[in-house]
């Protein structure tokens, strides 16, 4: 999340002694900016909310009834229209998507051009996107909705430029430690991404009351958030054991998060050619979830609510299957982000770790499948994002264990850290030595 931000009317930052983002880290954080914070954060938690109501309704109406469950052919007649209103919003409102971010970029959304007036069809190709059976989670539509909703109030109350961006750290850090029931989440994934240590710094205290009235808000209206989501057995007693395990555990989800990369890859070269035919290129993906629908409806969406499913009958599935489920969800959620919807990686992450974790507990039932959850999932999600503390956070609430299970994380994440560079510049030699031979003429 970048400090710098453009609203109406406001150029983005070049990096010059007098923009945005220099004037921010030097500007004192003046007593009045308070208020904006707090009324900010409040807009954020309600607009993100709302959303959050609006698409469960608009999803218990569209996919949970009886007749749609028990008839897997319509899988196409609900996916196709859905895919191809993604694709009109895209082309025609505006509409943002995940076609050219990273994943984390879709986690804070491109705070760098920030237009409010974008805002209605955020919301709109958010909820189609989710209802479309995408594998993507709905975390990608809180930083674009939360950020456009600080955009808004920037610009109604004439917010001077250097103080905007704290704004929208407050929003997002508001809408995300809301529905992630958690009070500091977002201001560590500020700090760990920020640019500079002083940008970070800046803009922690808005980021910091923000999340904590994003946090009680939810709380007030009792919205369940994802505090043990999983709801896996609880582990009776910990060994020394768990902790050797962590390092293999957390290897594994390095391989989760390079053969992400390689469906990322793939899937961008295969929808690459529609580029710009963008609602050609969504109406494709909605046909690939379509046939992924008719044959196994557990893989569509984020899998936040499939992955119970799966929790509930592992031993029905069994461990190729699993493995296959794993592999499988990962590709979905590349067609996901290639095809132009929008949304966020962080539960199709989940589900494949998780189906893994099932996997190996089947093979191995004496060790807690909680423990092959904590370190999968860390290795993982940290390959891909790079934020140590946020996954740390991230993995230790959602499994919900204690101290001791966040000790094991942190061992997990450890691990990804020193081995993913070691990783990467494996790959990168491999890749360099293809190229290479696919330049030089033939003997």
């Amino acid at each position: 999340m970048s400090a710098a931000t453009e609203t109406e009317g406001h150029p983005p930052a070049d990096g010059g002694p007098d923009t945005p983002a220099a004037a921010e880290e030097a500007a004192p954080y003046p007593p009045s900016l308070y208020f904006h914070v707090i009324v900010v954060s409040l807009m954020g938690a309600l607009g993100v909310l709302a959303w959050f109501a609006a698409y469960e309704v608009l999803n218990k109406l569209v996919w949970e009834n009886a007749f749609i469950t028990e008839n897997a052919w319509m899988f196409p007649v609900v996916c196709i229209p859905f895919s191809l209103l993604v694709g009109l919003l895209v082309k025609y409102a505006g509409a943002p998507s995940n076609l050219d971010d990273s994943l984390l970029d879709s986690l804070t959304g491109d705070v760098t051009h920030l237009r409010w007036r974008d805002l209605p069809a955020t919301v709109a190709t958010s909820i189609a996107s989710l209802l479309s059976g995408a594998v993507l989670g709905p975390e990608g539509a809180i930083g674009n909705i939360a950020s456009k909703v600080a955009a808004l109030y920037c610009d109604l109350f004439r917010v001077s430029a250097d103080r905007r961006p704290r704004l929208v750290f407050a929003s997002v850090s508001s809408g995300y430690n809301g529905l992630l029931e958690n009070p500091v989440f977002a201001a560590v994934l500020g700090m760990e991404i920020a640019e500079t240590r002083k940008q970070g710094l800046a803009t922690l205290p808005a980021s910091l009351i923000g999340g904590v009235v994003g946090y009680g808000v939810f709380l007030l209206v009792d919205n369940a958030g994802f505090v043990d989501f999983l709801h896996l057995p609880p582990v009776q007693t910990y060994d020394i054991w768990d902790a050797v395990i962590m390092v293999p555990l957390a290897l594994v989800g390095l391989v989760l998060a390079v053969v992400t990369g390689a469906f990322m890859k793939l899937s961008a070269a295969v929808f690459g050619r529609l580029r710009d035919r963008v609602v050609l290129r969504a109406l494709a993906g909605g046909v690939v979830f379509s046939v992924v629908g008719v044959l196994a409806p557990v893989m569509l969406f984020s899998g936040e609510t499939q992955v119970q499913t799966v929790i509930t009958d592992a031993s029905g599935y069994g461990v190729a299957l699993l493995l296959v489920m794993a592999a499988g969800k990962l590709a979905l959620l590349s067609v996901g982000f290639k095809s132009g919807f929008l949304g966020g990686p962080t539960f199709p992450l989940i589900f494949a770790s998780t189906s893994v974790a099932l996997a190996l507990n089947l093979v191995f039932p004496g060790v807690p499948v909680a423990i092959f959850v904590a370190g999968i999932m860390s290795g993982a999600v940290y390959a891909l994002f790079r934020t140590p503390l946020m996954v740390v956070l991230l993995t230790g609430f959602m499994l919900d264990e204690g101290t001791t299970m966040v000790a094991l994380i942190v061992l997990a994440v450890a691990t990804v850290m020193i081995a993913a560079p070691q990783v990467q510049r494996f790959i990168a030699a491999r890749q360099a030595g293809k190229k290479v031979q696919e330049t030089s003429p033939a003997s």
